[in-house]
């Protein structure tokens, strides 16, 4: 059965070549097959993504990732990121880890990659239809889940590097917009500046795998 990960992205394209990039060098890595869904909040009827309100969100896909186990039914393990990464290792050896029975696994202070026990899950979250109508509601779930979470290793969510070789970096996350190699319109909306990433070994990484996986999909 395939791994069931779930990205975060923009709700028009403006983080497609992230999109590729992230995909293919999950891929690349991955001892199993993936299933992998890009979460967009946009109008379609049959998008179980769409339909939030987003008004305070500072990302297009704040609130997105709290969807994740009821349409999965609240049934298996998922994982959520965040389209601004790319991964290093096997990501099934992060979906298989040992949770010690707890309804989902991130660093201490983070959601932006998360491994979910839907099941587990359902007791913790509002329903599907609330969370829509909640702007805030990731704001406020955000330290309950966090003190929920069984801790993840801190390489499989490297923040811009942290101090780590390439070959140390299990998955990584440009996590500063102001630094992201692809520099995404909603971002520049937002009025964030770019400037060089200070890591440009990491930003070789990111365009080697946005190149190949262009060189497939031309």
């Amino acid at each position: 059965m395939a791994i069931r990960i779930f990205v975060g992205t923009s709700m028009h394209g403006e983080d497609y070549e992230a999109e590729l990039a992230l995909a293919y060098s999950l891929n690349q890595h991955s001892s199993v097959p993936l299933e992998i869904t890009f979460m967009r909040n946009t109008d379609e009827p049959d998008n179980p993504f769409g339909g939030f309100k987003d008004y305070t969100w500072w990302t297009p896909f704040t609130n997105l990732r709290w969807a994740i186990p009821e349409v999965c039914n609240f049934e298996g393990r998922a994982i959520y990121m965040d389209v601004d990464q790319i991964n290093f290792r096997d990501i099934n050896e992060l979906f298989t880890m040992d949770m010690k029975g707890k309804p989902l696994a991130c660093r201490r202070d983070r959601t932006c990659v998360i491994l979910f026990d839907n099941e587990k899950m359902q007791q913790h979250l509002e329903p599907l239809s609330v969370i829509k109508q909640s702007p805030n509601y990731g704001n406020e779930v955000y330290r309950p889940m966090c003190s929920l979470a069984h801790p993840m290793d801190n390489r499989w969510n490297c923040l811009d590097g942290e101090g780590l070789t390439t070959g140390e970096i299990w998955h990584l996350h440009f996590t500063r917009m102001e630094t992201q190699p692809w520099k995404p319109h909603w971002g520049i909306e937002k009025g964030i500046k770019h400037w060089d990433h200070e890591r440009q070994d990491l930003v070789a990484s990111w365009y080697y795998y946005r190149n190949e996986a262009l060189n497939r999909v031309a």
